[in-house]
């Protein structure tokens, strides 16, 4: 900016970004060996692999004999990688899937993470539906993170 002999002039700008509304993303995991995976004991584990969704990292844990107090059920519970400095909000959807990879009737629905689906299905319902087919069964996690508007 010239100097016109009226003084200085500044210029500033700045800027509202506003991006895609929402990110949404889905992993699935495949139990093979259901029937080697019981006995484990209640509120123990087994993990899933890190998978990325709205550039977090996440994983799943698997609760076979269920989460303390659901003994007779199968949990399913989301949860950040704990090397995610930053809290994240979304909404997530934790579906039993058929042999075809369509959801089936036993959904659970949450609006922030992490939780547990303590009671997704029971073992004896799981063990007697079509789900569980060849020792194999399969979950979906559909997470849907809002993106916010920042300056």
């Amino acid at each position: 900016m010239g100097d016109s002999g009226c003084g200085t002039q500044w210029q500033s700008s700045s800027a509202i970004v506003a991006r895609a509304a929402q990110v949404y993303g889905s992993h699935i995991l495949k139990i093979d060996g259901y029937s080697r995976t019981k006995g484990l004991g209640t509120g123990k584990c087994i993990t899933s692999e890190i998978f990325q969704i709205g550039g977090h990292r996440w994983c799943m844990k698997y609760y076979p004999d269920g989460y303390t107090g659901y003994n007779n059920s199968i949990s399913i519970s989301l949860c950040l990688d704990q090397a995610e400095v930053n809290e994240v909000r979304a909404r997530y959807k934790i579906s039993l899937l058929d042999q075809d990879g369509n959801q089936a009737c036993y959904t659970f629905s949450k609006e922030h993470g992490p939780q547990v689906c303590y009671n997704l299905i029971s073992r004896k319902d799981l063990e007697e539906s079509v789900y569980l087919k060849d020792d194999i069964f399969s979950v979906r996690c559909d997470i849907t993170i809002p993106k916010e508007i920042f300056t």
